[in-house]
């Protein structure tokens, strides 16, 4: 099994998540632990650009693309969720594509793609479609379906108007899209030569490294075993350039790697060494309630985002950003499951730290 780099995808995935930069400020903003510290202000600079560009598109942009950077309820993002960027020649022709689904077909991705979204478990395929025929095949049975999800209601309206008109929607998204595409050009090819040097020396190191690679640069985050398959996916992401990202889809798992990841996992290394630090952290992260209480649902064993939203009254949005955030510090970590990921509790350094907390405040021994 080989790692392999997909520029062309590469390029085809910024593109569709391109007008997402739009909401970025209130990411670059968050008060994320060490997030200023490891996001240099060339990036900022760079996202506030874009966002300049994009403000004379924002009404069109809304109806597409949510403010909740965390939602999976994007309209690209449902459709891409069962078309991925793979194995299209360029952005126009994954445009082309789009433009030939009949209503049917959208109705049935938008569908699948939240069904296989909220799946806690790997599922029968067979269920699953079934599962999505009787839905899209009955109106009544589509909005009702739509109304019990756990989501904002502004989110839940866009995917009304989405399933009611989906070709009109369609074709409303590709001409926002052909228009976004120049102003995309143009800042994306001057960094094209970079974005392809770091994909290719990362697939090599990766190659070379006999599967300990990934763990190694994640500093334990990721492991091989996340992914599956012959070749095993990469794509560097420009406009995600602090961040990685497993996509899971049915037949497919792939990484996004962002193109400042490595020198920023290098500084997160440096700080993470400072032992002292990693335990104020992980105290911090524990002494929020509901992200205590996250963290006990998640310990009892129940990792849908959905679920432990629906049983603690939030959105999943805020419940993504508890998570992320225990991730961020290690007190959770990722684990597969087949086709699926869960997380759990890091019970082995929750020990080592509560020891050396005891050593800290010289605990008397027993």
């Amino acid at each position: 099994m080989k790692y392999k780099y997909y520029p062309q995808e590469s390029k085809i995935y910024d593109f569709l998540n391109f007008p997402k930069c739009l909401y970025f400020k209130h990411v670059l903003t968050r008060e994320i632990d060490h997030y200023q510290e490891i996001v240099v202000d060339e990036y900022i600079d760079f996202i506030q650009d874009i966002e300049k560009k994009l403000k004379p598109y924002s009404q069109e942009i809304e109806v597409f693309y949510h403010k909740d950077s965390f939602n999976d309820y994007d309209f690209i993002d449902l459709i891409s969720h069962v078309h991925t960027p793979f194995y299209y020649k360029n952005e126009k022709d994954y445009l082309e594509m789009m433009l030939k689904l009949d209503e049917k077909v959208i109705r049935k991705y938008i569908i699948y793609s939240i069904i296989d979204n909220n799946l806690e478990y790997e599922s029968n395929k067979e269920e699953i479609m079934k599962k999505v025929n009787d839905i899209s095949s009955s109106h009544d049975e589509t909005i009702t379906f739509i109304k019990e999800l756990s989501i904002d209601n502004s989110i839940k309206w866009n995917l009304f108007l989405f399933v009611e008109e989906p070709v009109k929607y369609m074709k409303m998204y590709v001409e926002l899209m052909k228009k976004l595409k120049p102003i995309f050009d143009d800042i994306y090819q001057p960094l094209k030569e970079e974005i392809n040097r770091t994909g290719n020396d990362l697939v090599s190191y990766l190659n070379s490294t006999s599967g300990h690679g990934i763990k190694e640069l994640t500093n334990s985050l990721l492991d091989e075993t996340l992914l599956e398959g012959k070749y095993k996916k990469i794509l560097i992401s420009v406009i995600f350039s602090y961040s990685i990202t497993i996509t899971s889809v049915v037949e497919n798992k792939y990484i996004v790697w962002g193109l400042k990841m490595e020198e920023a996992l290098k500084k997160l290394k440096e700080i993470n060494e400072n032992k002292t630090n990693e335990r104020v952290r992980i105290f911090k992260n524990l002494g929020d309630k509901t992200r205590y209480e996250v963290l006990k649902l998640i310990a009892s064993g129940i990792t849908s985002t959905k679920e432990i939203a629906s049983r603690l009254g939030v959105s999943s949005a805020t419940i993504s950003y508890h998570i992320n955030a225990f991730i961020t510090s290690k007190v959770i970590k990722m684990n597969s499951s087949q086709k699926k990921f869960d997380y759990v509790v890091d019970y082995q350094l929750l020990n080592e730290t509560l020891e050396e907390f005891k050593e800290d405040l010289m605990f008397p021994k027993d």
